[in-house]
């Protein structure tokens, strides 16, 4: 009597005709999860086990907070070199010249590929001088008439955006910063303050300079959230693009607000802290 040899089976399908090691279903499968997820620590979307994936229980951005009002309503300190002239030039003397013993770099299959293509250019792209102004919920506030500008060393809010959103001087901190602009003429900064920023399913803690003065904007995102952010602005395609858990996400720019600003900005009645300063 001859013993029955037992009969391949993979615990992925539940089934018979093959091992676990040998399935390549499975293996496409884990291919796409690390393509997604980055990594497997997460737990399996629903159905993987089966073989089918829901793409819709798959990992989501978070929805935005609910807004409790609509704001429809600059720029100075760098966050690297401080506040002074003499700190700003004992910076550059400290770093002339240098370059780091090491660099570590993550690999790039790790990180999510930011383009522009095609696709991405609006209608007017070839004709247009627009800034990028783009909507943000700001402390559970929709506030418009944002400019995302890398000319900035820092984030600049106004007391004026700040009250209609329901803050008052006792929010802020007491520090009074002076900021110059690129004719060299210098504004006073009133404080600073915190607001939690939302922005492609993520919460951040963002720091403001308030500033009590007429302005074209309601508030300036420079070079520290651009970068916190690992953001890619880009004014040609009136887009921003920048990575998340959930893959790059984007926030196209509204072109008819920016020709609006830039017409106020060219009233005689506003600053030159509106429109073009260079921090």
């Amino acid at each position: 009597m001859t013993k029955e040899m037992p009969k391949k089976r993979c615990e992925y399908h539940n089934d018979i005709g093959h091992n676990i090691e040998d399935c390549v279903v499975l293996r496409k499968e884990v291919k796409h999860l690390y393509k997604v997820f980055g990594c497997l620590d997460h737990p399996l979307p629903k159905g993987a086990k089966s073989g089918k994936v829901n793409t819709a229980d798959q990992a989501q951005p978070s929805p935005p907070p609910p807004y409790s009002k609509v704001v429809n309503v600059i720029i100075g300190r760098s966050e690297i070199c401080g506040l002074t002239y003499s700190a700003a030039k004992r910076h550059a003397t400290e770093t002339k010249g240098y370059k780091p013993e090491f660099s570590l770099r993550v690999s790039r299959q790790d990180l999510p590929v930011i383009s522009f293509d095609e696709a991405d250019i609006p209608d007017e792209a070839e004709h247009h001088l627009d800034d990028l102004i783009i909507t943000l919920s700001i402390g559970n506030c929709l506030v418009k008439k944002i400019l995302v500008d890398t000319g900035s060393s820092v984030n600049l809010i106004m007391l004026e955006t700040l009250k209609n959103m329901g803050f008052s001087e006792k929010d802020l901190v007491q520090k009074a910063v002076p900021l110059v602009g690129f004719s060299g003429e210098t504004n006073q900064s009133l404080r600073e303050i915190v607001i939690p920023t939302f922005v492609g399913g993520m919460n951040k803690q963002v720091w403001y300079l308030v500033i009590d003065g007429p302005s074209t904007y309601n508030v300036i995102l420079g070079r520290p959230w651009i970068h916190e952010m690992k953001a890619v602005p880009s004014t040609y395609h009136q887009s921003l693009k920048f990575p998340t858990p959930w893959g790059v996400q984007e926030i196209r720019g509204d072109q008819n607000v920016a020709r609006d600003c830039y017409k106020n900005a060219l009233k005689p009645t506003h600053s030159h802290w509106s429109k073009d300063s260079n921090y």
